[in-house]
């Protein structure tokens, strides 16, 4: 079984503040009696227990079991061998595209919020001085540190945390942040906070984590994408015919006549996004059309018209992710996409 050792890296107290100190086997604060295990070398910092439920603990259990005893690829194929979408989502490096957008460089240190099972993780660290991930399901972290152990990766420290979306690092420790189809959902545990406030607390922690003129890659679905409009269930919604298109007080009325409290996840359009990533410090913003989908895009189209113009004359370029959507995004003028897509990518780059 491999040893993670906990490399030095910038953990604060993510409720204080506070520095912490590392006596191998806890992170205690250096004020107060805040203090936090360390397993394996993974310090946790969640503030509301395990985020995931008893099967899925199991599950990961024996995918962790397997990789070290027959390694993480292998680990992988044995658990996941019946759920081939689940294999293509965590092994596929076609969906590593956006990387090649990052403002990376051998002397960036990098945070990655939400690694998943770690299939960017090693990819990042392959390009960057430094990666910090942060995962909120503790036996995910267990995994992509593995993974990124048996790839020889020693530049990577794994953290659990970032339930309550405030992050455990120190000010100005990070040149690139990269949040990958987390945002929609990283209010889902706050559940006696506004969704929108608690995404706008974590934009706030990722802009105070960064260097004056670090990047942030922010992808998340988009609420007005083009399947929603047509009437697809709106995952972010109970599957809500329609979810997250509908007026916000219409949607939380529908859901709470459906016995449910409240959304699982929260989406927003193209130009509000854009809004709050502005409002948080992020003056200049690029987005992307990420095509055909957000999950395994083949191209990410800077969202002007003429970049879309040009993007929709290459040979075989698909602009949906079903028929349907391809039949119509087809119709939508070019100036129009970046508010019907799947997805939205945003690169925002705090101000020097």
């Amino acid at each position: 079984m491999l040893q993670h050792t906990l490399n030095p890296a910038p953990y604060i107290c993510p409720q204080t503040h506070s520095p912490l100190r590392d006596d191998g086997r806890t992170l205690r604060a250096a004020q107060g009696d805040a203090q936090y295990r360390v397993e394996q070398g993974i310090p946790h910092f969640l503030r509301f227990g395990a985020a995931e439920d008893d099967d899925t603990r199991a599950l990961l259990e024996r995918l962790n079991a397997h990789a070290r005893n027959e390694g993480w690829e292998n680990a992988l194929r044995s658990v996941y061998r019946d759920a081939p979408g689940m294999l293509r989502y965590v092994m596929n490096p076609e969906r590593s595209g956006f990387i090649d957008l990052l403002p990376l460089t051998p002397q960036s240190d990098v945070l990655e919020i939400g690694p998943g099972l770690g299939q960017f993780t090693p990819l990042l660290a392959r390009r960057a001085r430094s990666v910090c991930a942060l995962e909120v399901v503790s036996g995910q972290a267990s995994f992509v540190a593995e993974r990124c152990a048996q790839q020889g990766l020693a530049n990577v420290n794994v953290a659990a945390g970032g339930d309550d979306c405030r992050l455990p690092y120190a000010d100005a420790s990070f040149d690139l942040v990269v949040l990958n189809l987390v945002f929609e959902w990283c209010a889902s545990r706050c559940e006696d906070e506004p969704a929108a406030q608690v995404q706008r607390r974590l934009l706030a922690e990722m802009h105070r984590v960064l260097r004056p003129g670090g990047s942030l890659y922010l992808a998340t679905k988009n609420r007005f994408a083009l399947k929603y409009l047509m009437g697809r269930p709106d995952e972010h919604s109970h599957d809500l015919r329609f979810g997250s298109v509908l007026p916000r007080p219409l949607s939380a009325m529908l859901l709470r006549a459906r016995g449910h409290r409240r959304a699982p996840g929260l989406l927003h359009s193209h130009d509000a996004l854009e809004a709050m990533l502005q409002a948080s410090g992020f003056p200049l913003t690029r987005s992307f059309w990420a095509a055909p989908e957000m999950r395994y895009p083949t191209h990410y189209v800077p969202t002007d018209a003429a970049s879309v113009r040009a993007a929709r004359k290459l040979p075989g370029f698909e602009q949906g992710e079903g028929r349907r959507s391809r039949w119509a995004m087809g119709l939508v003028p070019a100036s129009m996409v970046r508010h019907v897509t799947p997805g939205l990518a945003f690169l925002a780059t705090k101000a020097a």
